[in-house]
């Protein structure tokens, strides 16, 4: 018998059982419970330069899957779409019309304040001109 359980039976009644489900709930957050998931789905929303959405699939700063994809709104347009990552290299694709999804999948941990972003890019002549952009911090 512990002394929660000791303390529960001498106090009775709904003080005891108050008094062990926030012991329960203490030791829970002190013991390092599970972030509740946070997954984000953003898209671009620029008028002058949308064309790329972010999905990222996580719980609180472990990343499980990270996508950068052409949004569909602004037709097929001929370049590429980078998926930055924070502290980890960049996914790029090849230039495609439309745009191929830059995709990463695994377990990643990032540091609170990490940010994950897709960047579209455009092909305009021998260069690249910006073609949408969204992000996401995590937390």
């Amino acid at each position: 018998m512990n002394i929660r359980t000791r303390t529960a039976q001498r106090m009775g009644g709904s003080a005891a059982k108050g008094l062990l489900a926030g012991a329960a709930l203490l030791s829970g957050l002190l013991g390092g419970a599970q972030a509740a998931h946070a997954d984000h789905q953003s898209c671009s929303n620029r008028t002058d330069i949308p064309g790329v959405c972010l999905k990222v699939v996580n719980e609180g700063l472990r990343v499980t899957y990270a996508e950068a994809y052409h949004d569909g709104r602004t037709g097929a347009w001929t370049g590429h779409i980078d998926l930055h990552r924070e502290g980890r290299a960049t996914i790029q694709r090849p230039d495609h019309s439309p745009p191929q999804a830059a995709i990463w999948s695994g377990v990643d941990d990032y540091v609170a304040g990490a940010r994950i972003c897709a960047q579209g890019w455009e092909k305009a002549g021998s260069g690249w001109r910006p073609k949408g952009r969204t992000c996401v911090v995590l937390r």
